[in-house]
């Protein structure tokens, strides 16, 4: 299986600097090539700080489009147009893209957005109270989950599962620790590495329904993030482990 991941990272974009998204870049690369991210190699991974329309459109275009699962992020400022059927936008360093424009030519993607959603234009996102420490890096490769990780893509249905940090006309809270959302579901991942010893698959819609309760034990923030609802009865996976796991 050919895996790509693009995280789109904007920290000073025209409505203002925000202290996050450069630390979701680093959770997000130490997360995902560590054992419990599915050991994703460092050239499978492409940041973007601040792109530009064109810059994020080629990382797709020529980046992502070679690939059977594509996972795409993006932290920054976010707004939803109204007058096209309330779609998302994402503001990067020269302006907006739609989130069709992250969309691959990839049968299986998963999308993250952690962004505000606030109609028309982009609303200042609030800082909320950073949590204790980062997402650590489990770096032992003894028994490498990489083929699980990918065995476990490929049992799941083609499709695209999109999850978004906040509701419809809300802000998302950003801290120095990074966005709220990102950090609640990496967060949670790795409290399920640590303590479930009877599965081997964490998917994405397992972390989102963690982190929601993570989110509002942890951040001062009443965002609400929502998963666009999906037919399929295999989800991806966010974290694999083989189990039991020793310590």
């Amino acid at each position: 299986m050919i895996r790509r991941a693009l995280i789109i990272y904007c920290d000073d974009t025209e409505s203002g600097e925000l202290p996050g998204p450069s630390k979701d870049n680093s959770n997000l690369r130490n997360y995902l090539t560590s054992l419990i991210g599915g050991e994703w190699e460092p050239s499978e991974i492409k940041s973007l700080r601040n792109p530009t329309i064109d810059q994020v459109k080629s990382a797709v275009n020529n980046f992502l489009n070679t690939a059977d699962y594509t996972f795409t992020v993006f932290s920054g400022h976010g707004w939803i147009n109204t007058n096209e059927n309330n779609t998302q936008y994402l503001e990067v360093g020269d302006g907006d893209i739609s989130i069709y424009d992250l969309e691959t030519k990839a049968d299986r993607q998963t999308i993250i957005i952690d962004s505000c959603r606030g109609y028309i234009s982009p609303l200042n996102e609030s800082l909320s109270k950073g949590l204790g420490r980062a997402v650590e890096s489990f770096s032992s490769r003894s028994s490498s989950t990489r083929q699980l990780f990918d065995n476990i893509v490929m049992r799941a249905e083609e499709g695209i599962s999109v999850l978004f940090s906040a509701s419809e006309n809300q802000s998302s809270s950003d801290s120095e620790k990074g966005g709220a959302y990102i950090y609640s579901l990496l967060a949670v991942s790795r409290n399920w590495f640590k303590n479930d010893k009877t599965s081997n698959i964490f998917t994405v819609k397992n972390a989102h329904q963690s982190g929601i309760l993570f989110m509002k034990d942890n951040f001062n923030t009443k965002q609400k993030p929502v998963m666009m609802p999906e037919k399929r009865m295999r989800y991806f996976p966010l974290s694999v482990k083989f189990t039991p796991v020793k310590f």
